[in-house]
């Protein structure tokens, strides 16, 4: 058999039985009762269970695997074993320290405020030799505790200093990280190690906050400097009190997300201003310089041989059986693909979903982890765009809370948070949404990439990407939000039929195996929560509750009817007359649609747009259009960055061309040639956008 007749194969037992599977209520016979004096409580509910299989995600079983897929993986050839590290050593942070020297305040801060009791296995790999004055490349999974791994060291070597060094000493240490929520979370930690020592004062350089009030900072005195790389190279080039020749440390955390995101050449220049102004007249600086990284890509070992000296590299491995410390050669490995490192304590999920019912099956899944499981904790859900994010918050705010003030109440309840977080979003309102969700026991949070790299989002149990938006590496990245720190999480990949083979591609490169879980047993949470809120109404307007409440007023008796009343449901909440929510469904179809039609190389092979059927994709934002008619004649709402918009775009070039050499914008002119825009150059601006930066 070949395989592409498996892989077909596996869809087709993958998709949902279109047979009604429909739930079964009584009252502790099964002789036809009407359920009257029933209760309503989760233990009178059950379902067929020869039409439907047990659900692993409300059951915890795993379903059986169809003989199919079996087949289908020993065709595609040997799985790949991900790269699992273990996190804790068995070193306790007592000896640990008494091992290396570790100056006693700082532990003290470690065990009192952090209550850490061991280190993990990359902080006793690192801190060992950055406490040896040794730069390094330092490989670690996401959650691991990288960022203690280098401010350990660092705030030791500031603290022995001799002469003691004061706010009055200037800069001793950068730290550059690619995102504000990044730099914002680590100079909070340095915050909180500093209280070791009060001479030694932090700083944080971020788009965003007010020039005038960092160069003030930066006048006073700043010891520790946490900084993205457009703003510290703005200040380098801006601000005169701001003088490196006394830097003894250079960190760039992140170092892939750097490269990805087109910042390379500025962190160049950066090194470039370093390595200048601590060069002292006979050649020698005493830098010490860090890179970290959760993968190590050929970009980022090219990085490294340009910021360090004789490094070394540190990465821990529970398929070794030593830390792995060694020296990192001049030149590159000749491997284009990036290694991995994945928690041990993560579980990985399929789902696959015809485009149409996409968006009731993720309201359906919400339900049932943040609605009817007090114990699943926070989840976060990643999308391709900011529309797409924008129009799922307003959306799930106005149709499934209680205090939402669009659509009825028939699928409306309590108990449920929404938080949305994007780069488009002012940067007040980015740190508010960022502490609070941090702050929060339970929690859904949509976001883009903007929180797939290095955020420590404390009690995710969840990490659901509903949209596929890049490589495996950035699947990584998503999934590192969850099992931090030696902790259990859950990731769950959204595909449709058609992406199924996307999971072949997970597999061979980053070693994962998803289990897949059954459509048909998440979309039974809509029947339930319907029936729950129906009777909720009828027990509110005391109609007949001497006689209590029977399942046949709730109108719909089986999952597929479930799933379309709350289809129908939303299509009603976004197409009511003056509805924002119209346009902002509009332009979330039109960027999603954009954006699945930017895919390329080998990801295109996976996500191929002419496959994609519009018209579906269309229903999945609510919209009953025909697709060719969606934005058509009407101003669709525009904002900065945004690439849905096809003036914003026009305006996008048009700034593209002043940069490149026009001095004013009188000067442009409409008549003139247009030069075309260097395609890299628009890939660049775009992403900067999606970050805010």
């Amino acid at each position: 058999m070949s395989k592409k007749k498996l892989i077909k194969n596996v869809g087709v037992a993958l998709n949902v039985k279109k047979s009604a599977a429909k739930y079964v209520f009584f009252s502790g016979n099964s002789n036809g009762n009407d359920g009257k004096g029933q209760k309503s409580d989760r233990s009178n509910l059950k379902f067929d269970e020869k039409s439907i299989e047990r659900n692993p995600l409300q059951v915890g079983l795993s379903s059986k695997r169809h003989p199919a897929q079996q087949e289908l993986l020993s065709a595609v050839g040997e799985t790949v074993h991900p790269n699992m590290e273990s996190v804790f050593s068995e070193s306790s942070w007592d000896s640990f320290a008494s091992d290396v020297h570790m100056h006693p305040h700082l532990v003290s801060i470690i065990q009192k405020k952090f209550k850490f009791k061991h280190a993990t296995s990359i902080q006793v790999v690192s801190i060992k030799n950055l406490m040896e004055g040794k730069d390094a490349l330092i490989k670690a999974q996401t959650g691991s505790g990288k960022t203690l791994a280098y401010a350990l060291p660092m705030l030791h070597n500031l603290i022995t200093a001799e002469p003691p060094i004061t706010r009055q000493s200037g800069p001793k240490c950068i730290i550059i990280l690619p995102t504000r929520e990044l730099a914002t979370q680590t100079f909070t930690i340095l915050t909180q190690i500093c209280g070791a020592c009060v001479r030694i004062v932090p700083g944080c350089l971020i788009g965003g906050a007010k020039r005038k009030n960092e160069k003030a900072s930066i006048r006073k005195g700043l010891n520790i400097i946490v900084s993205t790389p457009r703003r510290l190279l703005d200040h380098l080039s801006k601000t005169s009190s701001l003088h490196l020749r006394s830097l003894r440390w250079l960190v760039i955390d992140e170092a892939d997300r750097l490269i990805e995101l087109g910042f390379e050449r500025d962190v160049r220049r950066i090194i470039d201003v370093v390595i200048r102004e601590t060069t002292s007249e006979h050649g020698k600086h005493s830098l010490q310089t860090v890179l970290l990284s959760a993968t190590l890509s050929p970009g980022v070992e090219n990085l490294a041989g340009l910021a360090l000296r004789n490094p070394i590299k540190c990465e821990v491995s529970e398929n070794k059986k030593e830390h792995d410390v060694k020296e990192v050669k001049n030149e590159p490995e000749d491997n284009s693909t990036a290694q991995f490192s994945l928690p041990s304590g993560l579980k990985h999920f399929l789902l696959v979903v015809p485009c149409k019912q996409r968006l009731v099956t993720l309201a359906a899944f919400l339900l049932l982890k943040a609605k009817y499981n007090n114990k699943s904790g926070k989840l976060i859900v990643f999308f391709t765009t900011q529309d797409c994010v924008d129009f799922h918050h307003r959306l799930f705010s106005e149709a499934l809370c209680k205090d939402g003030c669009g659509g009825q109440d028939e699928f409306k309840t309590n108990n449920l948070n929404f938080y949305r977080l994007h780069g488009n979003m002012d940067p007040k309102e980015r740190q508010s949404v960022f502490q609070a969700f941090s702050g929060c026991p339970n929690g859904i949070l949509l976001t883009t990439d903007v929180a797939s790299r290095g955020l420590d989002l404390a009690g995710v149990a969840w990490v659901v990407q509903y949209h596929v938006s890049g490589t495996p590496v950035d699947y990584v990245h998503r999934v590192g939000r969850t099992a931090r720190a030696g902790g259990r999480g859950k990731a769950l990949l959204f595909l449709q039929p058609e992406e199924e083979s996307f999971t072949q591609l997970l597999t061979s490169t980053v070693g994962v195996e998803l289990k897949p879980l059954s459509l048909t047993g998440v979309l039974q949470t809509a029947l339930y929560h319907l029936h729950n809120i129906k009777k909720a109404i009828y027990n509110r307007d005391q109609l007949n509750s001497s006689r209590g409440f029977s399942p046949d007023k709730a109108g719909v008796s089986t999952v597929e009817e479930a799933a379309s009343s709350m289809s129908r449901y939303f299509l009603q909440t976004v197409n009511e007359e003056s509805s924002e929510l119209k346009v902002m469904a509009e332009r979330a179809y039109i960027s999603f649609v954009r954006a699945y039609a930017s895919f390329c190389g080998e990801m295109r092979a996976y996500f191929t747009f002419h496959r994609l059927h519009l018209g579906h994709v269309a229903r999945s934002f609510c919209l009953s259009e025909a697709p060719s008619q969606i934005g058509r004649g009407k101003m669709v709402t525009k904002r900065r960055g945004d690439e849905s918009s096809i003036e914003g775009s026009a305006k996008r070039s048009r700034r593209l061309k002043l940069d490149e050499g026009d001095e004013e914008s009188s000067s442009y002119q409409p008549s003139k040639k247009k030069r075309k825009a260097n395609p890299s150059k628009l890939a660049e601006l775009n992403m900067l956008a999606e970050y805010g930066l």
